[in-house]
């Protein structure tokens, strides 16, 4: 059975938060040095996606020490979200709609989010009980104005754009019915926030 008041607050905390960061690094960079700069700037939503090297070390330390809410991204499979879950994660996000994760997530206590592109996908998240559904890749799909559109016919479905919001669009999205946004950590944010 699932934890369902955990998965809500870790639902509420996203959606109190805003803004998540999607953290996806190669070999050798400082991801725990990143993640810490990210909390301490103010990103505390941190997604550690499974193609990180190191990236449940990362959740099981980060978990550890609090100061943010930690999680992993690119889930595909049951067995990632009991990795997840077993890091101390407290959701699954994947590129991809699949039930059975969603359904081990939950089972685990670990909010699912999904992804999906098309309006299909969107219900058929939203109806296998995922309290938020992302929005993949939304730049590619038409930014903001895909969002809107969306919406429009989905009103009651909390959508989480990715791949594609940026800081400077964030109101954009927002605006278009985004429940909050994932913004990825690159390079350039990298220097900035070591």
């Amino acid at each position: 059975m699932s934890d369902t008041a955990t998965i809500e607050r870790t639902r509420d905390a996203i959606l109190e938060e805003g803004v998540v960061l999607c953290v996806r690094l190669g070999e050798g960079a400082p991801l725990l040095d990143v993640c810490r700069a990210a909390v301490k700037g103010g990103l505390r939503v941190l997604e550690m996606t499974l193609t990180t090297p190191g990236a449940l070390d990362a959740i099981r330390v980060l978990a550890r020490e609090g100061g943010s809410l930690v999680g992993g991204g690119t889930v595909l499979t049951r067995d990632e979200a009991r990795a997840v879950a077993d890091a101390s994660g407290r959701f699954a996000f994947s590129p991809v709609f699949d039930p059975d994760v969603v359904d081990e997530a939950h089972r685990l206590g670990l909010l699912a989010v999904p992804g999906t592109a098309t309006p299909t996908e969107i219900l058929a998240a939203h109806r296998s009980g995922a309290r938020l559904v992302k929005v993949f890749p939304a730049g590619a799909l038409g930014g903001p104005a895909y969002l809107r559109a969306v919406r429009g016919p989905l009103p009651n479905v909390p959508l989480l754009p990715t791949s594609g919001p940026a800081s400077e669009s964030f109101a954009a999205y927002l605006a278009a019915g985004a429940v909050a946004v994932v913004a990825m950590a690159r390079p350039p944010w990298i220097a900035v926030l070591g």
